[in-house]
């Protein structure tokens, strides 16, 4: 399978979890952000799950009212298949989710 670059979208997202990504093969994150939609504060989570195990990327992140979060700075993250990308806030409909994401690596 050919690697391709794609963005996963989350769009108004809320205190319901969301899957913004489920790896289909090995893929990459290079780079995500998180957009407070409000004009307060809220709180946000950002999982990786594998299987039944959770791991916080992180978790209940501070966002200010209209602001944005980078949350890799640089950093990469490597998914394995069938991880899975989950968001969820404190507030409904307060977070909009971009991750750029290599997908496909061998």
């Amino acid at each position: 399978m050919a690697t391709t670059f794609i963005n996963a979208i989350s769009k108004s997202v809320g205190s319901t979890e969301v899957i913004n990504f489920t790896a289909t093969d090995k893929s990459i994150i290079i780079g995500g952000n998180l957009t407070n939609l409000l004009t307060t504060s809220v709180p946000v989570s950002v999982i990786l799950r594998r299987g039944i195990e959770d791991t916080y990327l992180q978790k209940n992140k501070r966002i200010e009212a209209g602001n944005a979060f980078e949350i890799f700075k640089g950093n990469k993250l490597v998914l394995a298949a069938g991880d899975k990308l989950i968001i969820s806030s404190g507030m409904a409909a307060s977070i909009d989710a971009v991750f750029s994401i290599l997908q496909g690596v061998a």
